[in-house]
């Protein structure tokens, strides 16, 4: 076994010392920023709410998604239904955001005969007001029925 001696002199171990900044170097870049002479952040734009944004699909996708989607609720798996809605629903889809908002209608769950699955009344009328806003006809009609339901 080779001896500490032996070992080539760059091989040495090196230690840093890191050095923190002065207090007095603290409190004159507090000082300055307090008296304003930090620069001005810079303007941040609003971000746009996840839940506004589309997502453009083919149409293709959109198509093949509701396929899906309808295959899923036909076999009462609501929950895997609704992943497939969403993602059709995002991109702008009426079809796919009534479907979705049916989801969680509770007569539109009462007609299925699902189990296990919670009606949200709320979450029904935000599909059903994004499905107005992209063009179903059916849509205000839902929210009708939802507000006749709720008194």
């Amino acid at each position: 076994m080779p001896s500490v001696q032996n070992q080539a002199p760059s091989v040495r171990a090196v230690t840093t010392a890191s050095v923190a900044p002065a207090r007095e170097d603290i409190n004159i870049a507090y000082q300055s920023a307090v008296q304003g002479r930090a620069p001005a952040p810079a303007a941040v734009a609003e971000p746009t709410t996840p839940a506004e944004a589309i997502h453009h699909l083919d149409p293709d996708v959109i198509a093949s998604l509701l396929r899906r989607a309808d295959a899923l609720i036909a076999s009462g798996d609501v929950a895997a239904a609704r992943l497939a809605l969403r993602r059709a629903a995002d991109a702008g889809d009426p079809r796919a955001a009534m479907t979705l908002g049916g989801t969680y209608d509770p007569a539109v769950l009462e007609k299925l005969s699902v189990h296990g699955i919670a009606p949200d009344v709320a979450m029904a009328r935000s599909w059903y007001e994004r499905a107005k806003k992209f063009g179903s006809a059916e849509a205000p009609q839902r929210l009708e029925m939802l507000a006749s339901e709720r008194q």
